[in-house]
């Protein structure tokens, strides 16, 4: 697990340089976008975006791989690896090598309004100070993350981008979703890649994490409760979104780029959770 988080916050950091002819390569030899004033290229977008949740999933499979070995916290273990299959998903849908770069551009433009608006909403909540307007990273000019710019104008930016392609804009209750409205559900049940065991795995631990218990479930957190300890094996048992995600995401990214990538790290890692989970 913690060779897995480690390859994964390389692929979050470091270029990606993906084969020739790959849906990878097509997108980095795609025209730029022209968001407001700046443009940006493709590529850069889509890594962008992708990068967000793949460095997230890292950070959380170290906080799994803590809690694993703790072997103190059920609840905590399941919502971490929760959060993990959440994570790759995202970062799986803006690499879906099986639709159009305009289809991927979408949904990464899509999730950079969420975070956005997200990003807003808290501001507000605050009361200011949370975003600085006034200076980026080096000083002066502009950056990746937005530091130096107005994140109300770029949302205009990207919907009127949108807007001038014919995309399709929807409203939604927290942000603007352009052209397909996802979900981790849909995606779960949709993403080329899946297997059948990631609407289990999303399902699973949203019962856990939500407190929609079945009795077994119920019996198996008293378990923990009354023994003062949760199993690394009861842990891995709920825990399937710390396999599933990881899993669907390295395949997923295999198609985009052309090319395999921590491809012996993420077997040593399915074969101890899967046959050995307390050494996982």
């Amino acid at each position: 697990m913690d060779e897995i988080a480690a390859g994964f916050t390389q692929l979050g950091l470091k270029p990606w340089k993906p084969d020739r002819g790959s849906p990878a390569h097509d997108d980095a030899e795609a025209p730029e976008v022209r968001l407001g004033d700046r443009a940006a290229p493709v590529a850069k977008i889509l890594k962008y975006e992708s990068a967000v949740n793949i460095l997230s999933a890292a950070d959380q499979l170290r906080g799994f791989a803590v809690l694993l070995r703790a072997e103190t916290s059920l609840m905590g273990a399941v919502s971490v690896a929760r959060g993990v299959f959440e994570a790759c998903l995202w970062a799986t849908a803006v690499v879906d090598p099986t639709i159009t770069t305009d289809e991927r551009l979408q949904r990464a433009l899509t999730r950079r309004l969420a975070r956005l608006s997200a990003g807003i909403r808290l501001n507000n909540m605050l009361g200011g100070g949370v975003t600085d307007h006034e200076r980026s990273i080096d000083g002066d000019g502009d950056d990746e993350h937005g530091s130096n710019r107005d994140p109300a104008q770029d949302i205009d930016d990207i919907v009127m981008y949108a807007k001038n392609r014919g995309w399709s804009v929807q409203k939604g209750q927290r942000a603007p979703t352009i052209g397909t409205r996802l979900s981790i559900d849909w995606l779960s049940e949709n993403l080329e890649r899946r297997i059948g065991v990631e609407g289990y795995a999303w399902t699973s631990g949203s019962s856990m994490a939500h407190g929609e218990h079945a009795a077994d479930t119920a019996s198996w957190i008293e378990l923990s409760q009354d023994i003062g300890t949760a199993p690394a094996w009861l842990i891995q048992l709920w825990s399937t979104g710390a396999w599933a995600g990881p899993r669907l995401f390295l395949e997923t990214f295999a198609g985009y780029t052309g090319k395999a990538h921590l491809k012996r790290e993420y077997q040593r890692f399915e074969k101890l959770f899967w046959d050995n989970g307390s050494k996982a």
